[in-house]
């Protein structure tokens, strides 16, 4: 295992001493860190967004059955506490389900502040963390597609180097850097890493 540690700058400054660690720890003999970051948080991924969306509809539901309510109870001059409770009983799992999708966009911010991007001069490096764990996750020269590079006038961006699936009965998976910092320097240095041609 290399003992080598990086040097401290502005990128991996921002980055937790346990997450840090935990990538230095995984480091083979000869292998050293070029670029290490974590993307700046967000909400609002494409799944997180669709899931949002859902939970809003799912939401609107149970406010408008009991909106309905309320105007047949004017109307008929009924009391209102027995059509609420059966309402409430009703629509519960609707409401459960439609809060969970609404949290969704807060667990995606959670979960950007737990993950962390490396490129070695062996490989690309990505942590991602649920919950209580940590997934670590290696991608070799052999595992880089082709780059695909969506940059921001600031210079942020998205760095997509592989996908996976995506044929009629799946959904395409995208290996990527989301939201990083510099999305440019780094794609350079992917590049380098896929032509196996890493440079200090």
């Amino acid at each position: 295992m290399s003992t080598e540690t990086f040097p401290t700058n502005t990128d991996n400054a921002r980055i937790p001493d346990n997450l840090r660690e935990l990538v230095n720890d995984r480091l083979v003999e000869g292998e050293t860190i070029r670029w290490m970051d974590m993307p700046i948080p967000y909400f609002f991924s494409l799944p997180s967004a669709i899931a949002f969306g859902i939970g809003l509809y799912c939401a609107a539901m149970p406010i408008m059955f009991l909106c309905m309510t309320e105007m047949i109870r004017m109307h008929a001059q009924e009391p209102p506490e027995s059509e609420y409770m059966m309402m409430l009983i009703a629509l519960t799992p609707n409401i459960l389900i439609a809060l969970g999708l609404l949290s969704v966009p807060l667990w995606t911010y959670r979960k950007t502040k737990r993950t962390v991007y490396a490129v070695t001069n062996l490989r690309a490096i990505v942590v991602t963390g649920n919950f209580s764990t940590l997934t670590v996750a290696s991608y070799y020269p052999t595992d880089i597609e082709n780059l695909s590079c969506k940059q921001r006038i600031n210079g942020t961006g998205n760095l997509v180097f592989k996908i996976e699936g995506g044929n009629f009965f799946f959904w395409s998976i995208r290996r990527a850097f989301w939201n990083i910092r510099n999305v440019g320097k780094v794609e350079r240095m992917m590049q380098e890493l896929k032509n196996n041609l890493p440079t200090n």
